[in-house]
Order: structure tokens, then C-alpha cells, then sequence
């Protein structure tokens, strides 16, 4: 039986079967729990990981395609596991608690591949 407070593994397995979500997950475990974070800045971030640049070196076009990523499908995901409190009209989010067990989780991932 699963308690609120636990993952359930069918969720945990969609949730982190996605490159950008588990960029944004690991990222956003090493920020301070409840600091706000700006989408345009995560986008940044996540599109330089992916093209190996840091985010300042990201080209416009670039950008956009992850922040548009980010904001229709995969932020509202994060938050409706609870992993994020996301809000859509100012664009900034914050991790939750929850977000270190999907850390550990990608830790596992990571190290069982």
C-alpha cells in the first residue's frame, strides 16, 4: 500500500523516461528548496545541457524550443507529481521536498546502467 508521501513506480517510470525532466529534476535538486525559479532561465539551462554549452551561449531558437517544451507539457507533469509547485501565469517554479526521491531515484538509475 502506498502512503501519500510515496512514489508510485508506474509514475516514477513516465516521469523520469524523459531527458528533459530528469535535467530539470537534477538541476532543480541542487537548488534551495521553495527558491523561485524563472522558466526562461531553466529552459537556458536545460537546452545548454543538452547542447553541452553553458546557457549563456544558448541561441535564441534554442531556447525557445525547450522553454516551449518545458511549459506545455513537461513542468505541468512535475507538478502534478508533486515534484514542483509550478506557476503557470508568472512562469516560475519551485521544488518541492519530493524532489530529492526523484534525485536518489536517478541516482539509482544512473548507477545501475
Amino acid at each position: 500500500m502506498l502512503t501519500d508521501d510515496a512514489i508510485n513506480p508506474v509514475d516514477s517510470f513516465n516521469l523520469l523516461g524523459n531527458r528533459r525532466r530528469v535535467i530539470v529534476i537534477v538541476y532543480l535538486s541542487l537548488v534551495e528548496k521553495g527558491a523561485r525559479i524563472e522558466v526562461r532561465h531553466l529552459a537556458r539551462v536545460v537546452r545548454g545541457i543538452e547542447l553541452e554549452k553553458p546557457p549563456r551561449q544558448v541561441s535564441s531558437g534554442d531556447y525557445e524550443s525547450a522553454y516551449n517544451g518545458l511549459i506545455q507539457t513537461h513542468l505541468p507533469k512535475l507538478a502534478e507529481a508533486g515534484v514542483i509547485n509550478y506557476d503557470d501565469s508568472r512562469k516560475t517554479l519551485s521544488p518541492t521536498e519530493r524532489i530529492d526521491q526523484y534525485a536518489l531515484l536517478v541516482q539509482i538509475a544512473r548507477y545501475l546502467n
